[in-house]
């Protein structure tokens, strides 16, 4: 065998066609050994490892900076890392897919149920009681306070507690991360909500019958085979909080980075 191989002989050797090998080179994956006496790329026994490596990453759609990175890098631990998070992302990528296929697959348009993916998001909660479908009062006793202090609201919340005639509840404004939160009421409780895929329903009936619509999703949760990540929310906006959706998170999308 001679020292180096042209591009056909080194597609031939590692599986890989003259213009995925090209594409790469132009991506600066990997680049020619050297160049012939009549100035063809020429290419050597031991770059085919890597171009099977870069093959195969491809072929997992990993990002093609992401691979620059990887191969870049000569540390063998933070190649590890970065390896490791490539697993976790195509194990997300994967449960949304699923997420998705039981959707599409469950009738759920016919009863009204749809899929939407919510970000990051950053909530303040704070504890309420009343009568059910009579929390109004309440949501805008809070966001007047959070009005005071100068923290805009993105959404609100209402997540069930405990109760049946007389509800105790938890009020949760959505504001956005950059807010300073200093002064606000002891009562109130911070979460950093990750994004997750939920599974949702709009509700239009009076909201005094809104246990309809609670056991309208679980239902079809449970007859879908849906494991929730989190508790059912209600979803409000408008002005007078007359368009609600109900939420159930279903899948958790975690943010992650190299």
């Amino acid at each position: 065998m001679s020292k180096f191989m042209t591009i056909q002989e080194f597609s031939d050797r590692t599986g890989v066609s003259k213009s995925a090998l090209r594409f790469y080179e132009s991506k600066r994956l990997f680049h020619a050994a050297d160049r012939s006496a009549s100035g063809y790329r020429v290419y050597s026994e031991d770059q085919i490892e890597t171009v099977k490596l870069i093959s195969s990453l491809r072929v997992a759609e990993v990002p093609i900076k992401d691979i620059q990175l990887y191969l870049k890098e000569r540390d063998e631990n933070k190649r590890k890392n970065i390896m490791d998070n490539w697993i976790q992302q195509i194990r997300q990528r994967m449960d949304i897919l699923s997420t998705s296929l039981r959707y599409l697959e469950s009738n759920s348009t016919v009863q009204q149920i749809y899929l939407i993916e919510r970000a990051p998001e950053t909530i303040i909660w704070f504890p309420a009681e009343s009568e059910v479908g009579k929390f109004t009062d309440h949501f805008m006793k809070r966001g007047k306070e959070l009005e005071k202090f100068n923290i805009p609201i993105k959404s609100c919340y209402l997540k069930y507690m405990s109760g049946k005639e007389v509800v105790k509840a938890q009020l949760g404004f959505g504001i956005p991360d950059t807010v300073e939160m200093g002064g606000l009421v002891e009562a109130a409780v911070i979460e950093h909500m990750a994004s997750c895929i939920c599974i949702a329903l709009s509700f239009n009936e009076p909201i005094t019958d809104i246990q309809n619509g609670y056991r309208k999703l679980i239902n079809y949760a449970n007859e879908h085979q849906w494991i929730p990540t989190g508790p059912v929310l209600e979803w409000y906006r408008g002005d007078d909080f007359t368009e609600i959706d109900l939420l159930m998170p279903v899948t958790q999308i975690e943010q992650r980075g190299i």
